[in-house]
């Protein structure tokens, strides 16, 4: 589930159409960006009919490269400098102090290699920061902020297409009665056990997220009032298995659908709260207080 959830943090915008042509426009400037740096360094290593300029190209290797998106790309834009630094070296007439051709191509390309080594596992590290701000350590299910984020880009998609999404929200009932007597680490294994039946049995594109402690939700694209209703149907007997022979522990199940139940995240938690507090009063008989969404 931890790396469903990472795929999709990775993959959420990224068949928007509106960022095709931002991509275009990236590639086309760092083209221009590297000949630009190619033909500059030829021309001062012409300039200085050779000799010990040509070491120029292992700076401007490096800041082609680095201006790049992917390993590729940035070899071949240092390969375009090297190439034109070697084209103004070998043309020039003199060759006095002249540098070796094979170690200034292994210079240059052994300092572009460490450049992007380096800027890979920073990106990596990036990406490990990134999924552990999004992502629920206990569980590895989406977290608030995760879920959040995720309500906002579903109400952006779907008030253009115009079509529905449903938001569960579901609360373990006598959980904290669970760990008062078995402790956390039997109640942390719970939590785990019911992340996991909950990404079971939905959909790639929904979305399991905790919330709270022992607060779960569910965010299902698509989805109208009757999708909702199955959609609780599914978790709900999810859920059961996993809490089965667990005595006075049960879940109760509250959703709304965009954008008959609001049309912001607030709203839309506030409202599937407010009918998730409904089902606990019909199933205790009590009236809980008001928790905040």
């Amino acid at each position: 589930m931890r790396d469903r959830h990472r795929h999709r943090l990775r993959t959420q915008g990224r068949h928007d159409l509106a960022s095709r042509p931002a991509s275009v426009r990236a590639a086309r400037r760092t083209l221009v960006g590297t000949v630009a740096i190619a033909g500059a360094t030829a021309a001062l290593v012409a300039i200085a009919r050779g000799g010990q300029a040509a070491w120029l190209c292992v700076p401007a290797a490096l800041l082609a490269a680095g201006a790049t998106r992917t390993r590729l790309t940035g070899v071949t834009a240092a390969c375009t400098v090297i190439a034109g630094a070697l084209a103004a070296l070998l043309a020039g007439a003199s060759t006095h102090g002249r540098p070796s051709t094979v170690l200034l191509v292994v210079v240059t390309a052994l300092s572009v290699a460490v450049l992007l080594a380096m800027r890979e596992r920073l990106e990596r590290e990036r990406d490990v920061l990134r999924a552990s701000a999004l992502t629920d350590p206990l569980t590895g299910a989406a977290n608030r902020r995760s879920l959040l984020s995720r309500i906002d880009y579903e109400i952006a998609r779907h008030a253009r297409t115009r079509r529905n999404f449903a938001l569960l929200m579901l609360d373990l009932d006598g959980f904290k009665q669970l760990n008062d007597r078995f402790g956390h680490p039997a109640g942390d294994d719970l939590l785990r056990e019911v992340a996991g039946a909950l990404s079971r049995v939905i959909r790639d594109q929904d979305t399991v997220a905790r919330v709270g402690g022992d607060e779960f939700c569910v965010l299902a694209p698509e989805t109208d009032d009757a999708g909702a209703e199955r959609l609780i149907s599914r978790v709900q007997t999810a859920v059961t298995r996993v809490v089965a022979g667990v005595e006075a522990l049960a879940a109760s199940t509250g959703a709304a659908v965009y954008p008959a139940d609001g049309e912001s995240a607030g709203e839309l938690l506030e409202a599937a709260d407010q009918r998730l507090l409904v089902v606990k009063r019909e199933s205790r008989g009590t009236r809980p207080r008001r928790r905040a969404a």
